[in-house]
């Protein structure tokens, strides 16, 4: 089974969203992300949170739908979104759909908790529909799905940005990419690996490390 995330925030692509849903996904909402299942026509399985950001006409469909809440109280220690994840088997597959230019707090909260949940073996990827976030723990083998953008016009057109975490992640080498990485090391706060390209002739796109932390975000340049 896949769990699929969703928390409040703006700019989520709706249609690009729908998209990659499958019958068999589990919907959680995280509070007001039970709004962006309304607006796209998606029966969530289960409401989590405080309730301090959802829309009364939204908590109403809920209830008129009779499905499962679990409220917590606004004084906790964790975010909605947290209390959602880790109720998940670490094992079972995660998409966390959520706002990657809202709040900037909310937003680097997020990423951040994606690349602790990578260190402790959960499998997570997180999306606005747009951007596409892929939380990795050393040692780790990454390969892009380059069948997400069907045509090489789409695939010219992405940015390909390794974020470590953390600390230094070590043995990085890259595939398929324009500015290439063998054996590297990367440090925390450096811009020095933003905004890499996909080769024309790449046949495979993607990374290795040894150790650490790292965010792997495939964007469409703006």
């Amino acid at each position: 089974m896949r769990h699929i995330v969703i928390t409040g925030g703006p700019n989520l692509d709706y249609a690009a969203i729908k998209s990659i849903l499958r019958m068999d996904d589990r919907i959680i909402c995280a509070d007001g992300g039970a709004l962006h299942a309304q607006k796209m026509g998606l029966k969530p399985d289960k409401l989590v949170g405080d309730l301090d950001s959802i829309l009364p006409e939204t908590l109403a469909w809920i209830q008129d739908y009779h499905i499962e809440m679990e409220v917590y109280s606004q004084d906790k220690d964790m975010t909605d979104s947290e209390i959602c994840l880790r109720q998940i088997p670490s094992t079972e597959p995660i998409v966390l759909i959520c706002s990657l230019t809202g709040r900037p707090d909310h937003v680097m909260t997020n990423l951040m908790l994606a690349g602790q949940l990578s260190r402790e073996n959960y499998r997570l990827t997180v999306t606005d529909g747009s951007t596409w976030v892929y939380p990795l723990h050393g040692p780790a083998h990454f390969r892009l799905n380059k069948s997400m953008w069907r045509t090489s016009r789409e695939r010219a057109g992405l940015a390909i940005s390794f974020i470590p975490l953390f600390s230094e992640v070590m043995g990085v080498t890259t595939l398929g990419l324009k500015y290439k990485l063998q054996n590297a090391g990367l440090m925390p706060g450096s811009s020095f690996s933003v905004s890499n390209s996909i080769t024309s002739n790449a046949r495979e796109v993607g990374v290795d490390f040894s150790e650490g932390v790292m965010l792997v975000m495939v964007t469409p340049e703006v």
